[in-house]
């Protein structure tokens, strides 16, 4: 089992959201709160960077849809992860749905 963790990082005008390890049900509440904070601060644009991952079931994929959904979702952009992560939003006709930029 691979630990998860996340962390903000500021970035010029950005602030960036890099989670790494397993994205699962256990790991999707600090994901969360981590991105609650991100959306309530004044960066004008929030990275959440996929590319740390190993692993993305889809509690953690429901949890960065639900950021890319909210109110404040059109400052959220994402940065592709591995062929595992892809795949998962490949599968849930997400990876059309999603913004999603160069690193």
């Amino acid at each position: 089992m691979t630990d998860f963790d996340v962390d903000l990082e500021a970035r010029d005008d950005e602030l960036w959201v890099l989670p790494t390890g397993d994205l699962d049900l256990a790991a999707a509440p600090e994901l969360r709160e981590t991105l609650s904070l991100a959306l309530r601060s004044d960066a004008p644009a929030i990275v959440i960077d996929l590319r740390g991952l190993d692993f993305l079931d889809s509690t953690g994929l429901k949890a960065l849809v639900e950021a890319h959904a909210g109110p404040d979702g059109h400052r959220v952009s994402f940065v592709h992860g591995n062929d595992i992560v892809e795949q998962v939003l490949t599968v849930s006709n997400l990876s059309e749905e999603l913004r999603f930029r160069a690193p």
